[in-house]
């Protein structure tokens, strides 16, 4: 039990954390353009140059969110398996306060996607 245990946690993590490298959590698709901007400027990117690397980041950008499409219902079942794992050794007042801290989690997730333009 114990080895399940940890296989499930340790799926988790690298879940959690290879979601976080594909898809690092940005407050607003704002920030992409900002950043795109600030490349611009320490390279001191022509016009012309600036319309190709444009259209890569959004090319990457699209590419990325197509990945994930496919990976993210593994990745979401392996949270939501160490999640069950994690509820285990909790007791009422700590599974309240966890699912609590999920809601809010999740309130937030939802308003990032919204401020990107993203729906589920």
């Amino acid at each position: 039990m114990m080895f399940i245990l940890g296989a499930f946690l340790t799926g988790g993590v690298v879940g959690f954390a290879a979601d976080r490298v594909v898809s690092p959590p940005r407050p607003n698709v704002f920030s992409d353009r900002a950043m795109v901007d600030e490349l611009a400027r320490e390279l001191k990117l022509s016009p012309d140059q600036r319309v190709v690397i444009d259209s890569v980041w959004d090319w990457r950008r699209k590419e990325s969110r197509e990945i994930m499409k496919t990976v993210r219902p593994t990745l979401d079942a392996v949270r939501d398996s160490a999640r069950v794992l994690m509820m285990n050794p909790l007791d009422d007042a700590q599974k309240m306060a966890f699912r609590a801290l999920l809601e809010r989690n999740q309130r937030s997730a939802d308003s990032t996607a919204r401020a990107r333009g993203e729906t589920k």
